[in-house]
């Protein structure tokens, strides 16, 4: 591996300037496996976009597994775990190379549309297809449904900045669009120039987890974090087997899946309500006008 003599020099060049935000999975094992993926990768002469589609391949083909039981539901769910490390794999690689696309950046963001609900969907149609049992369907495409809502309540705010401040034509009219503006006015003076970068020595630091109520609610509704639970109830199911609880048939899997059908409708209605009831739509709105606005002086 020209240039790189070891997986910590590795760590430094891939991970390190994006190290301030990686997420809770990337922390607990998604960038401790990558690397090494990545260093192999980087020694075959492979690039990131192969990375890339393995990762839908892996995506795509672990949901279709898991309409069916047994192994087979096993194997799916590690090919949907495999299909996140593909995703911190290729950002490595290109981080590496020094390269950047915004045409592979869209094509991550349409793998995480497509494989997050169609993995929900799938596990729903699979247990069905095994017990007969109908929730089961229910809550798979419940849960695929509301993965959707979650990445558009994120993405919210930027679609709407785009569309009815930006694109809009007819918005110096808009009483909302007023309040922005002058909200922008009271803001101090941006500095004409960015401020000082950190120290050369200075490692970017990651994030501190801890068991705080943040870190628990984002371990619980991380896609990422979700899909190793449901291989450890997929291995458990092939040692325990199903049981019944009040003539209700159940089994580690089954079992899961009720509990994130009752809890991200919970965690979407929270989010849905912090967005257009506690101002954090506004809010974000305007920070967004705010970044436009330094950006445009720097």
């Amino acid at each position: 591996m020209p240039g790189v003599a070891s997986i910590p020099e590795l760590r430094r060049i891939c991970q390190e300037p994006v190290r301030e935000r990686n997420d809770l999975a990337g922390a607990i094992y998604g960038s401790r496996i990558s690397i090494v993926v990545t260093a192999l990768f980087i020694r075959l002469g492979l690039c990131a976009s192969v990375a890339s589609w393995l990762m839908l391949l892996c995506g795509l083909g672990g949901s279709l597994l898991l309409l069916l039981p047994g192994w087979w539901r096993a194997a799916g769910l590690l090919l949907v775990m495999l299909s996140y490390i593909f995703d911190c794999v290729d950002g490595e690689i290109a981080r590496f190379h020094k390269i950047d696309s915004y045409r592979w950046a869209a094509f991550d963001y349409i793998h995480h549309m497509i494989v997050k609900g169609l993995a929900f969907l799938c596990l729903g149609v699979g247990l069905y297809l095994e017990h007969g049992t109908v929730w089961t369907m229910a809550a798979g495409g419940l849960c695929s449904v509301l993965w959707l809502v979650l990445m558009a309540v994120r993405d919210l705010a930027p679609a709407l900045f785009t569309k009815k401040i930006v694109l809009d034509d007819r918005r110096a009219a808009n009483p909302a669009y007023q309040r922005l503006v002058e909200n922008l006015r009271r803001l101090p003076d941006a500095p004409d120039a960015p401020a000082a970068p950190p120290p050369a020595d200075a490692a970017p630091q990651e994030p501190a987890y801890g068991l705080r109520p943040w870190v628990v609610r984002t371990f619980l509704v991380s896609f990422d974090l979700v899909v190793p639970l449901f291989l450890a109830a997929a291995l458990l199911e092939r040692l325990a087997g199903p049981f019944h609880v009040a003539g209700v048939l159940l089994t580690p899997v089954v079992l899961l899946l009720y509990s994130y059908a009752v809890l991200l409708p919970v965690h979407a209605v929270d989010l849905l309500l912090a967005a257009m009831m506690r101002g954090g739509l506004r809010d974000e709105l305007y920070d967004l006008a705010r970044r436009v606005e330094s950006f445009k002086k720097r």
